[in-house]
């Protein structure tokens, strides 16, 4: 494991947040160096998620990301019967964690009328008017875990997630 990997990428996330980066990499290192130890000392957490038996590296290292992230209050989670106006509204306690100045409308998203997927695509689309970009994270579940990035750092996450063994979709 890369530890300089793994702080660029969770800096994408934490931004100039060096308490949290540190929090957030230091619970990643132990998911990639030893992810029994990781499951042991998260089994409460783990077993919130409904989870009791062991899970595959890959699973665990997903679960692990985003875990460490909403700790933080820089993921949240969408349910698939949101909609385009309230994940806009999880996903601004994100920005404002980061401490970005941009904010998404909620009332000037009109989405797809049934809930879903789809609404990503209009919450996508009005980040990206704010120069940022939407991430989802996988996870084996009828929720989606998002997070925010800068739209020109896209391939960047990409990459490191690619590099560091995460499975991400970014928009």
């Amino acid at each position: 494991m890369n530890s300089t990997s793994l702080n660029q990428f969770i800096q994408l996330f934490t931004l100039d947040d060096a308490a949290a980066t540190q929090r957030v990499s230091e619970r990643l290192a132990l998911v990639l160096r030893n992810p029994e130890m990781y499951a042991e000392r998260f089994a409460e957490e783990l077993e919130e998620r409904g989870i009791v038996a062991p899970l595959p590296p890959q699973e665990l290292r997903d679960i692990a990301l985003i875990d460490a992230l909403l700790s933080e209050d820089l993921a949240w989670e969408s349910d698939w019967n949101d909609t385009a106006p309230t994940i806009a509204e999880g996903l601004n306690e994100i920005l404002a964690q980061q401490k970005r100045a941009a904010r998404l409308k909620p009332t000037t998203l009109a989405g797809r009328r049934e809930p879903g997927p789809e609404q990503l695509d209009t919450v996508h689309d009005a980040l990206e008017k704010l120069g940022l970009a939407l991430v989802l994270f996988t996870l084996d579940s009828d929720s989606y875990p998002l997070g925010i990035v800068a739209e020109e750092q896209v391939e960047q996450v990409r990459a490191l997630a690619g590099e560091l063994g995460f499975e991400v979709v970014v928009y």
